[in-house]
């Protein structure tokens, strides 16, 4: 009888923790409320295959995430991404589209241009600078054609 008390014990213990733990995840995954990030946006030619949720960082630091990618009416990728209220980006940026290696998943880099810039962007405003997709094959053939003359 004894044995019974201490498995029910056991069970609602780990019945807790797991669902601390799922609690926690649920957070950790959801959207941030609005007053959270502020939007910005950015034309390239081509994204190769950034979606919606892969990251923005700078320096290596995620500052936010993709929230939309959709053509233009001029037939552009404009992607609009959200950034952390916490960080302010200069305004004078490139951006690019980046692997983390050469399978890893892609996401947007913001480089800073000027560092010493005290204006910064605002919210839904449109980075200028942008550094367009750049394929292995592209590079390759790019190399080879380089060999070749």
């Amino acid at each position: 009888m004894k044995q019974n008390y201490i498995e029910s014990i056991l069970g609602g213990v780990t019945l807790l923790i797991a669902l601390s733990f799922l609690l926690k995840f649920i957070d950790v995954n959801s959207d941030k409320k609005s007053e959270d990030y502020y939007l910005l946006k950015a034309k390239f030619i081509k994204v190769g295959g950034i979606m919606i949720g892969n990251d923005v960082k700078m320096s290596g630091v995620k500052i936010g995430v993709v929230s939309d990618v959709r053509l233009d009416k001029e037939y552009f990728a404009e992607v609009t991404f959200k950034v952390y209220s916490t960080i302010n980006i200069p305004e004078e940026v490139s951006i690019e589209v980046s692997n983390d290696g050469i399978l890893g998943n892609k996401y947007l880099s913001i480089t800073p241009i000027n560092r010493d810039n005290k204006n910064f962007l605002k919210a839904n405003s449109e980075i200028k600078n942008v550094k367009d997709f750049e394929s292995i094959e592209d590079q390759v053939s790019r190399i080879i054609f380089l060999a070749t003359q």
